[in-house]
């Protein structure tokens, strides 16, 4: 999905772009709000989380940065009263939305959390710094919102936590400035099969077999680095090796 001027742990999954709103759009959807209103009662946004991600995709020979954002969301109503997530930045008159068809849903029962690890801008850009209204809306047109804060991190400062990978005497190296790596790893098809610690020491092929038979016949993996202080993830991959 482009932008268009009309009024947003597995394979690296499609990315959503964002949409431009004429500067009449806010007020349209507010309107569209009141008239959508029922008695019901409105949702409420409990959490939420979110992080900047630089990915380096190693197939297709790029980089760019997503957005990851999750919001665990109540309404009283029932969970399928929940009908899109708004992520709008006013000031540079862009929009993410996410409905059932979009989102990824994790957890159970009373712990469910929605959104996407892939919200993007156009071409991979980094994310404008300033504020962003996270904006929860269901089926009756009732809705919460909350606000998040980004700092600009340009792709060229968050390359520099991007990790350093060397695969030889039967053991996978990382080496990078994020305080703490990890092994992603995957089966040849790209499922997701395990984590592995790689901060300290490299990681033996021998220690991901033992723990993974089934992966005798080779795998892929990605290293994902975190830095708390920028709440920033890097991810680097796929590698492949064959035991």
């Amino acid at each position: 999905m482009k932008a268009a001027r009309v009024r947003r742990t597995r394979n690296f999954p499609p990315t959503l772009p964002p949409t431009r709103f004429a500067p009449r759009f806010l007020l349209s959807l507010l309107l569209l709000l009141l008239l959508l209103s029922c008695t019901g009662a409105p949702p409420e946004i409990l959490r939420v989380f979110w992080q900047l991600n630089l990915v380096e995709d190693r197939e297709q020979n790029l980089s760019y940065q997503t957005l990851s954002l999750f919001i665990k969301p109540n309404d009283p109503d029932g969970f399928e009263d929940i009908e899109d997530i708004y992520l709008i930045n006013d000031e540079q008159e862009l929009f993410w939305r996410l409905d059932t068809e979009s989102w990824a849903q994790s957890g159970s029962d009373q712990d469910v959390w929605i959104g996407s690890n892939s919200l993007k801008m156009p071409d991979g850009a980094s994310f404008p710094a300033g504020e962003y209204r996270i904006l929860l809306r269901d089926v009756g047109g009732d809705s919460a919102e909350q606000t998040i804060g980004l700092q600009l991190v340009s792709s060229r400062e968050a390359s520099r936590y991007l990790p350093k990978v060397t695969i030889g005497n039967r053991e996978i190296q990382v080496i990078g400035e994020a305080p703490s790596y990890q092994l992603w790893v995957y089966d040849t098809n790209g499922s997701y099969i395990a984590s592995f610690p790689a901060s300290e020491n490299p990681v033996t092929i021998a220690t991901i077999i033992k723990t993974q038979p089934a992966l005798q016949g080779g795998f892929r993996f990605k290293v994902y680095g975190f830095v708390e202080n920028r709440n920033l993830g890097v991810t680097s991959g796929p590698y492949y090796t064959k035991p």
